[in-house]
């Protein structure tokens, strides 16, 4: 009998969210969260995408379909402090604001969609 093979997951490669609008989606990504756009190729179907770093793409949602459910997509962050002001500073909604989290000083916030935001700082504290 053969050995078993070991399955393992061994990293986050993306996450295709189905956006609304892709300029205000990308603006709240790149300039508010800070994420890191990388070269886009079309979807199969010849969707535009806009895909970032951190591992998730932006794409329109297809015509006709009700939008796809996420319960949050969680990104580890330095300077939380200073994100959260500049999402307030903008008018972001806030499903939780700054607070001592299970992975550290934590928010939960909305993207344009209305898809909810984790961003945590390891070994920082509200105080």
């Amino acid at each position: 009998m053969a050995p078993e093979t070991k399955t393992e997951v061994h990293e986050f490669v993306h996450m295709v969210l189905h956006v609304k609008d892709i300029d205000a989606s990308r603006h709240f990504y790149t300039e508010l969260l800070g994420l890191t756009p990388r070269r886009a190729i079309p979807l199969a179907d010849g969707r535009q995408v806009v895909p970032f770093q951190q591992g998730i793409v932006l794409t329109a949602g297809n015509p006709g379909q009700p939008p796809l459910q996420i319960d949050h997509m969680a990104f580890r962050v330095s300077g939380l402090r200073r994100i959260a002001q500049r999402l307030k500073d903008a008018n972001v909604k806030f499903f939780d604001d700054l607070h001592n989290g299970v992975y550290g000083l934590t928010i939960y916030v909305a993207d344009p969609d209305g898809n909810k935001v984790e961003l945590f700082e390891r070994d920082a504290k509200l105080t």
